[in-house]
């Protein structure tokens, strides 16, 4: 293969991988800071809402390793696109909640699918060059960033210029990103 096609291949893969970070965490940080809004209007106390912010880290630290054997088993874009519709379900849950409960099950489901962007960089070292890796890990960081900046905004937008709930939107964006 000629370097010009490896190239756009590189840079083609690199886009997608950037494109799953930012929107898994753009949708990450627009449901995040309504949550305590949303826990407590359906009667949450403080620690209950501390409680909703750290159960998914537990979720997510429980289950991150799992996500690492499954991709090497089942591959890496299965995982992702599993991670992705998990992290849907989970917005749709939280735009839905009518109870606390409900959002526990919603931030405990988000943290279990949130092992994407370990698979993310597995698969950015499987398939990019060892001399661009570093650069590309830069890209990547740079990508999640750029979701976590605009996460907020978007559900600022969301809440105030929008019929449709952040949820909602946050759902949207990661099935259409797991269908691209």
């Amino acid at each position: 293969m000629s370097e010009p096609q490896t190239s756009r291949m590189y840079l083609s893969r690199l886009w997608v991988l950037m494109l799953t970070v930012f929107v898994d965490m753009m949708g990450f940080l627009i449901v995040l800071p309504l949550l305590p809004f949303y826990a407590k209007k359906l009667g949450a106390d403080p620690t209950r809402i501390g409680l909703l912010v750290a159960v998914f880290a537990v979720a997510q630290l429980a289950t991150a390793p799992l996500w690492g054997r499954l991709s090497d088993r089942y591959g890496r874009r299965p995982m992702i696109i599993t991670g992705l519709v998990m992290s849907a379900v989970s917005y749709l849950l939280f735009e839905q909640a009518s109870t606390v409960w409900l959002l526990f099950g919603s931030r405990i489901f988000q943290g279990i699918g949130a092992g994407t962007n370990g698979v993310v960089q597995a698969y950015l070292s499987d398939t990019v060059p060892a001399e661009r890796r570093s650069q590309a890990l830069g890209w990547l960081t740079a990508a999640a960033s750029a979701g976590v900046m605009l996460g907020p905004a978007v559900a600022s937008l969301a809440k105030s210029y929008s019929t449709i709930g952040p949820g909602y939107v946050a759902a949207g964006l990661c099935i259409l990103n797991a269908i691209s």
